[in-house]
């Protein structure tokens, strides 16, 4: 009778998980179609901006270039990966691209996944939301998940962009590209844009629409600040470098040194990081007080 009982609680305890899943992608899937158009336009931009990128690119002119970008100050080498192969396509995008996508793609996600849940406040939208039969836990997952779905879009265009590239303009000879490490940079871009959207999205289940945003952005700022530069503070401070995500994102570690020595220990750094700071976000949005 025992035994049943047992089966028929671990029954109902996994019918209550699949249907707990199946709400948080329900709301997965409505804010992904909802920001479909948007989505899609931005992704595109990235795909001929890579195009862009790839076209410039010339062996010899960018080899010559370097010289000049040896003479540069510490403090602008620090801000583009502190190493120049200029000369080879794995250097020039880790320096041009990969170096300064915090901008072009961080600012993006995070903009995004910190006005999230406070414009729903705003709008008074939240109301309809959380009052059917739905946990506020569910609600936090399935709008996190667009956010991560958001990231594998924008990286698959930085990809589409990249590839196309490579193997379309005579400027680049694929037989010279490592294309194997851009691949493993690509899929570390994306834990780094994920881990870029968590830090918004977190601010996003406890403050208003302006004081989400500035302070998602003044955090990104401070990371990157410490975690590109912190090579020129005192040797007693560099260990600061150690709570910034953008520490974590060197690309030039595979494009330029060629090595794998610490590159999956910082993507499970980063991924770790991301699941601590949405864990924490549901905990904060299940505690917080919203009239329904």
């Amino acid at each position: 009778m025992n035994t049943i009982t047992k089966n028929a609680r671990i029954r109902i305890k996994w019918k209550n998980i699949a249907q707990s899943a199946k709400k948080t992608l329900k709301i997965t899937r409505k804010e992904v179609y909802v920001n479909r158009k948007g989505t899609l336009f931005y992704t595109l931009l990235m795909i001929l901006f890579l195009l862009m990128m790839t076209a410039m690119y010339s062996p010899e002119l960018f080899g010559q270039m370097q010289d000049l970008y040896a003479s540069l100050p510490p403090a602008i080498l620090e801000m583009i990966g502190g190493q120049l192969a200029l000369g080879e396509f794995g250097g020039f995008i880790s320096t041009y691209i990969f170096s300064f996508c915090w901008m072009y793609l961080g600012i993006y996600v995070m903009l995004k996944s910190s006005q999230d849940i406070p414009k729903e406040i705003d709008y008074k939208t939240i109301d309809l939301i959380l009052s059917k039969p739905i946990k506020r836990g569910e609600f936090v997952w399935g709008k996190y998940l667009h956010h991560v779905i958001i990231a594998l879009l924008i990286t698959g265009g930085v990809s589409i962009g990249l590839f196309i590239g490579i193997f379309l303009f005579p400027n680049i000879n694929p037989a010279e590209v490592y294309l194997d490490e851009i691949i493993v940079v690509i899929a570390w871009l994306f834990c780094f844009l994920v881990a870029l959207a968590s830090t918004g999205f977190l601010f996003s289940t406890f403050l208003n629409t302006r004081m989400a945003l500035a302070t998602s952005f003044g955090l990104m700022i401070f990371f990157y600040m410490i975690g590109s530069f912190s090579g020129l503070l005192p040797e007693a401070a560099q260990g600061i470098k150690y709570i910034s995500i953008f520490y974590y994102f060197r690309p030039s570690e595979m494009l330029i040194d060629h090595t794998l020595d610490l590159v999956w220990i910082h993507i499970l750094i980063l991924i770790i990081y991301s699941l601590v700071i949405v864990i924490i976000a549901t905990i904060i949005f299940s505690r917080r007080d919203i009239p329904v």
